[in-house]
């Protein structure tokens, strides 16, 4: 590869990995708004967002961002590295984007909707003590974990769609 080709390859990943941050972020902003409980007695803790003089949406927003960055960096570059092996284009790096983005989508729904199921048949999970309303925070659980398996489920099946066009 050229130099610019690396240019170009890393602005690309710059890309993802911002539209990753994005998506983290808006979603977080959804997970609050059901279980506030777990950023408060679960994230917050465990990014050092303690300052309570921010307001709790912004801390959330921040999560996300880093949380989403972090996801997507490693995402961003499998799916670089498989668009150029395969002798792809750019087009087909953003359409293994939007593979990832709909995956994350449609299973972070599906974790809300299964949460919501387990929780009414009354399968207990255990949650941090400072957990008052273990429904909402079960629920955002459940819809984290399945935005992170959505995701790689979304570039498995990119993976899988794009592995005989070269």
């Amino acid at each position: 590869m050229t130099v610019r080709e690396w240019g170009l390859a890393l602005g690309r990943l710059g890309v993802l990995v911002g539209l990753a941050a994005i998506y983290g972020a808006l979603h977080d902003q959804l997970s609050y708004g059901i279980g506030p409980e777990y950023f408060t007695c679960l994230k917050f803790p465990q990014f050092g967002l303690l300052d309570e003089s921010i307001a709790p949406r912004w801390r959330v927003a921040q999560v996300g961002l880093l949380a989403g960055a972090a996801a997507g960096l490693p995402l961003g570059l499998a799916l670089s590295w498989w668009v150029q092996r395969r002798s792809g284009t750019g087009r087909s790096l953003w359409r293994g984007a939007a593979w990832v983005g709909l995956g994350a989508v449609i299973l972070a729904t599906l974790g809300l909707v299964l949460g919501g199921l387990a929780l009414e048949v009354g399968s207990a999970q255990r949650v941090p003590a400072c957990v008052q309303d273990a429904h909402g925070f079960l629920l955002a659980a459940w819809m984290h974990d399945g935005s992170y398996l959505g995701a790689l489920a979304g570039l498995l099946a990119f993976f899988w769609r794009s592995r005989r066009q070269r």
